[in-house]
């Protein structure tokens, strides 16, 4: 039987999150503003003094147009530099054109650091200067529309390249990719499990409030429209956007809800409405979606309450017809071969899915929920062929793998979370006190190729050295920015041709810098839990 001090109808993650959700804030009551970790208020609102702009080091104090707030000091932003005092683009700027000081003649325009007679065409003429108003951030979307802090230019609209939510803080935080700046976090919902984007938009899953909750992807602390996801006391484990409809899945209430966009007259957001529902039966405790075809592909982890009877399956969801959402079969992982370490109890209990052009990938955590969900055989993948439903088993690896979490396709290539073996403190908030084989592997043709291994940068077991626990992530410009679960970190990582090459964190001396610090730690509460990421296009 399961330990009687673990819940037996919740997984592993869950278990963590519902026992931190209790500490956490939640936000600016109307009596006044009672700001959560790495915020202060100003003028009655919670702001971010290391990284607002409007309000850096103190509040008030305003970055000029060109310049973000990064450690609560004023500077030049990604593709600007100092020019006599004042932060330009020496790509289009008439005064500075290729370099500071080299000025263009009366009436000529500068493009792409040179001085010329009249812009290409394309490009909008912005007081001498040449820019594409779709991905220009001095003049995104229109001349003299600057975006602020962070943010980048897509499409004409200013907004952040990958977000991520700090559950245990209720904040969301942007990043720009490439630069991997981080922009103010700001206080949103209450308890926010998993995050996706859909033009220009974020989308929020609250757990707490139950709601699936909206925000401008250049606004995250502005609420701009909210859906019902059901009982509050579900879990949103994921959500998938499949244009015109959204599909979320919940692993406490064992329901998959479906909603289409059916404009602005819901809200100013999406436009999102309710339009079918699927349970999928009692103790299967679904995770995560992924489409192939016509299907809905649903790892079923199951819970303990039942033996795990009705889990460590994949279910199948025609949605020929989204409105009526219809389970077809599920196909059993059971008959695998796990590899458990002393021939013990084991089981696949599956956690994440993609879909590839030809397969369906399911990430295997490969728990002993017998013995405090530790792990008792490698991290892995089960291969699943839609033809036939023929699952077959990809070896991750124990010695850099353990509780495989998520998996994401990167090109013809496969990253894998690893959550790794992470011993908690039960009594002091479930703070990780050990952990072993967490961080990244990348499989290519079905065989790993690459791995990455998670370093907190400090030596553990010293005072406040917190350890780093791999969870989820999201890939924007060919890097992976991969959320802490304990620490409330972002690692960068670049993927290549069979290959992982850190850009932040402290494995390699290579690195850029360390990982970014992303959720704040609270000093009250010994955990930061950074829980989901994802980028917007």
């Amino acid at each position: 039987m399961p330990r009687a001090s673990r819940p037996a109808e919740s997984p592993p993650l869950v278990v963590l999150l519902l026992s931190v959700v209790a500490l956490s804030l939640t936000g600016c009551p109307d009596e006044g503003a009672v700001c959560t970790a790495g915020l202060s208020v100003c003028e009655g609102a919670c702001v971010d003094l290391v990284g607002d702009a409007q309000n850096c080091g103190a509040c008030g104090s305003a970055c000029g147009v060109a310049e973000v707030c990064q450690d609560g000091a004023c500077g030049c932003r990604a593709g600007t530099q100092s020019c006599g005092g004042a932060c330009v683009d020496t790509a289009s700027d008439v005064a500075h054109c290729g370099a500071c000081g080299l000025a263009c003649a009366a009436g000529q325009v500068c493009e792409a650091g040179r001085c010329q007679e009249g812009c290409s065409d394309g490009l909008l003429r912005c007081a001498g200067a040449c820019v594409d108003a779709g991905s220009d951030v001095l003049h995104c979307g229109a001349c003299g529309n600057a975006c602020p802090d962070v943010q980048s230019c897509h499409a004409g609209r200013c907004v952040y390249d990958v977000v991520a939510a700090c559950f245990t803080n209720g904040q969301l935080v942007g990043i720009q990719a490439g630069s991997d700046q981080l922009g103010p976090r700001r206080q949103f919902g209450a308890g926010v499990q998993a995050l996706a984007s859909w033009d220009g938009f974020v989308l929020a899953a609250d757990m707490t409030n139950g709601k699936l909750l909206q925000a401008a992807g250049g606004a995250l602390g502005v609420l701009v429209e909210e859906d019902s996801l059901g009982a509050t006391s579900g879990s949103p484990n994921d959500i998938l956007v499949d244009p015109p409809y959204v599909y979320v899945v919940d692993s406490v209430n064992n329901t998959l809800q479906v909603l289409e966009r059916e404009g602005a007259a819901h809200g100013n957001g999406l436009g999102l409405r309710t339009v079918g529902q699927l349970h999928l039966g009692a103790n299967t405790s679904p995770q995560a979606l992924a489409r192939f075809g016509d299907m809905l592909y649903i790892p079923l982890f199951g819970t303990g309450g039942s033996q795990f009877k009705f889990g460590n399956a994949v279910a199948r969801v025609d949605i020929s017809q989204p409105e009526q959402p219809r389970r077809v079969d599920t196909i059993p992982l059971t008959g695998l071969d796990l590899k458990p370490f002393d021939g013990g109890v084991v089981m696949a209990l599956p956690y994440s899915v993609v879909a590839t052009r030809s397969a369906v990938y399911v990430a295997l955590t490969n728990l002993n929920p017998f013995n405090s969900y530790r792990p008792n055989g490698p991290g892995m993948l089960a291969r699943i062929d839609p033809a036939t439903g023929a699952a077959t088993a990809i070896d991750l690896g124990a010695e850099r793998c353990l509780n495989a979490g998520y998996v994401e396709a990167v090109g013809d290539q496969l990253v894998v979370a690893c959550l790794g073996e992470a011993i908690y403190d039960e009594a002091n908030g479930y703070v990780a006190k050990s952990v072993r084989a967490t961080g990244l592997v990348l499989v290519k043709d079905d065989a790993v190729v690459a791995s990455y291994a998670l370093n907190p940068g400090c030596e553990v077991g010293t005072a406040g050295c917190h350890l780093s626990v791999a969870s989820r992530f999201a890939v924007a410009k060919g890097a992976v920015y991969l959320a802490d679960t304990n620490a409330g970190r972002v690692f960068v990582v670049e993927v290549g041709d069979g290959r992982l090459t850190e850009r932040r964190g402290s494995s390699t001396p290579l690195a850029k810098g360390p990982a970014l610090e992303a959720c704040p730690l609270d000093p009250r509460r010994p955990v930061s839990n950074a829980i989901d990421v994802t980028a917007l296009p």
